[in-house]
């Protein structure tokens, strides 16, 4: 990207008033395509010598039907007309006429850097990094042989990254065989359901080939509802969109269910309708190859999407990220896999996972051995260890206790309050409580820093607490604007979600929602906890909380729990409910563990590599890889 066409774009993006921001980046790059994509073809002479301006019809007018540009007749409303934009385009690219690449030229690469992380988030725009677009394909190019009758669909095409890349690989592998045109005419096809990322695409691949005036099998559709007729396809690959239920609308979800019933409902992805529509779509020898959000192998709703995988498609191979960030700006962990449509025939899978080092492993993984409840995929020898000690395993935590996650206020500024603040209103003693968050939670233990929260849940009316309730009126509008104030289920002081009180002040075990190592701690000081902060209680009289504790964070728990969890970023876990709540223990008979001399973490760690017959290789060489040493 030329950082003097990025900074003046910039720039005049933020010139142009009070147009919408996406319509300003769009008319900018409309601007830019143009004069790139006519000096493609005709060479820079057509700027003139000097780099002044001058035959600016020459490029925006909607009559002109200069080099056949049919392109730009068709997305002409891009064009807002605004000559002094067009002027200093213009003159910028004149200027810069010798430091541009107009072959390598991508439109969707300006686009994606004009973007804002907001603009993103709101459009849903990841686009996939070019180094695993060139894993994907190499991938491609190894398994499935591409030769002229070959027709490749990216079916949420984006910028037109895969489709620009796939052009490019099958022009130098079939040069002999045929020419731009029939590649871009016959071989590749792509689906958007926004049209500006269609214009992005034809773009793209108009700077990438020699081609001036091309049919584009290019479309802007939805995917997953509109109904198309299209021959079926090779390969299908993309980068389907990570959607989750609380960003759809109901109506759109209604549609899903109904079709995808299979793969999709509740709170699952949208990804999981697209593996479903692209069985439908290809040849019975066909390919799907995918990068996704890695959740899929583990996400509570994900059980239908793993089974239906499972059981309709030969896995080729699966690449786990584990949690690596691989796209900019974004926290989706994702994972690449690749489908074969020869039905099934029991194949081992090759997995390549990748650890916090960005070092990665590789091993083959029987594919019947994949469970409907979560994929579990380790080596050998880790896959053998973690089985022994789910076998021997023998009570759920779920039988042992509950998990409650901690205290939603909806406006923190307002109900976590310092001693200075609690002296100067003289805020009511009985509603403080000590408050803790998932930062107070260390390797050595609970670090209190003397914040307390304002448990209104206990104000039976607001006569009674005059100062609390005064210091609290500052934020009465803001607080007021809640969702639950605004459906008159809380009063205006009350907490969001407070929780039952009880549960904060009774013997508990605290612990954070995410962590890179098994922090429990018994909670002496009746904290009460925010939501990153989960709590366990009401514990069965069969377990001893010297036991339990010691247990929770011993090295050897800590393995098991780590190959079942969710990984959320580099070395980072989701300690969630649904997974602890599901995990197993071993509970020996009471007068086992009475005997045990000292129930420290040293001496159950003793204990467990006796119960699950643990060697000291498997500790040096499996375990220890699972705990964190920071």
């Amino acid at each position: 990207m030329n950082k003097s066409l990025l900074k003046e774009a910039k720039l005049l993006i933020k010139d142009l008033g009070n147009y919408d921001y996406t319509e300003k980046v769009k008319y900018v790059i409309y601007l830019v395509t143009k004069i790139l994509y006519s000096c493609k073809i005709n060479g820079f002479d057509i700027l003139g010598e000097k780099c002044k301006f001058s035959g600016l019809s020459l490029f925006f007018s909607n009559n002109s039907d200069n080099n056949n540009e049919y392109l730009f007749h068709e997305y002409r409303y891009l064009n807002l007309g605004i000559s002094e934009a067009e002027e200093r385009i213009y003159n910028l690219i004149a200027s810069e006429r010798h430091n541009l690449d107009l072959v390598n030229f991508r439109p969707a690469e300006l686009y994606e850097a004009l973007l804002s992380s907001r603009e993103k988030k709101n459009l849903g725009q990841v686009y996939t990094p070019d180094y695993i677009i060139h894993k994907m394909l190499y991938q491609l190019f190894e398994i499935k042989k591409i030769d002229r009758n070959t027709k490749i669909l990216d079916p949420s095409c984006g910028g037109g990254y895969f489709l620009i890349e796939f052009f490019k690989k099958i022009k130098y592998s079939l040069k002999d065989e045929v020419d731009d045109k029939y590649i871009i005419e016959n071989m590749l096809y792509g689906i958007d359901i926004d049209d500006f990322s269609i214009f992005l695409t034809k773009a793209g691949i108009l700077f990438a080939s020699c081609c001036s005036n091309v049919n584009f099998n290019l479309f802007a559709l939805d995917y997953l509802t509109d109904s198309f007729k299209l021959n079926k396809f090779d390969i299908v690959v993309g980068n389907p969109p990570y959607v989750g239920h609380k960003n759809t609308s109901a109506k759109y979800k209604k549609k899903l269910y109904k079709h995808y019933s299979e793969v999709f409902y509740n709170k699952a992805d949208i990804s999981y309708c697209f593996f479903r529509k692209s069985k439908s779509v290809i040849k019975s020898d066909g390919i799907i190859s995918f990068i996704t959000s890695r959740y899929f192998m583990e996400a509570l709703y994900g059980d239908r999407i793993r089974a239906y995988l499972k059981n309709n498609f030969n896995i080729i191979s699966i690449t786990d990220f584990n949690g690596n960030n691989v796209f900019k700006g974004t926290t989706v962990s994702p994972a690449l896999i690749a489908l074969s449509n020869k039905g099934r025939n029991k194949n081992s899978f090759l997995c390549v996972k990748y650890n916090e080092n960005n070092k990665k492993e590789e091993f083959f993984y029987n594919q019947d051995k994949l469970k409907d409840t979560g994929w579990i995929i380790l080596k050998d020898e880790d896959d053998q260890l973690f089985n022994r000690i789910e076998s021997i395993s023998n009570t759920f935590i779920s039988d042992l206790c509950t998990i409650k996650q901690g205290i939603i206020t909806g406006l923190d500024k307002a109900f976590i309050v310092d001693e200075e603040i609690i002296e100067k209103y003289h805020i009511e003693q009985d509603l403080l409580k000590k408050w803790i968050k998932n930062s107070n939670i260390l390797k050595s233990g609970i670090k209190y820093n003397k914040l307390y929260l304002i448990y209104t849940n206990m104000i039976d009316c607001e006569q009674n607490y005059p100062n609390a309730v005064q210091y609290l009126s500052q934020y009465k509008e803001k607080l007021k604007s809640r969702r639950e104030c605004l459906k008159g289920s809380r009063k205006w002081y009350e907490l969001q979600w407070g929780r039952i009180q009880s549960d904060f002040e009774n013997p508990k075990i605290v612990f954070p929602f995410k962590s890179r190592r098994n922090e429990f701690y018994y909670d002496k000081n009746r904290y009460f906890c925010s939501a990153d902060v989960y709590i366990m209680n009401n514990f069965s009289k069969k377990i001893s909380l010297n036991y339990l504790l010691p247990y929770l964070n011993s090295n050897i728990f800590e393995f098991y729990f780590k190959c079942r969890a969710k990984k959320v970023g580099n070395n980072i876990y989701e300690y969630y409910p649904n997974k602890l709540n599901h995990s197993k223990i071993f509970l020996p008979e009471e007068n086992v563990w009475q005997n045990i001399s000292d129930l420290t973490k040293n001496n159950v760690e003793i204990f467990l590599k006796k119960v699950f017959n643990i060697s000291e290789k498997e500790v040096n060489n499996i375990i220890q890889k699972y705990v964190y040493k920071g």
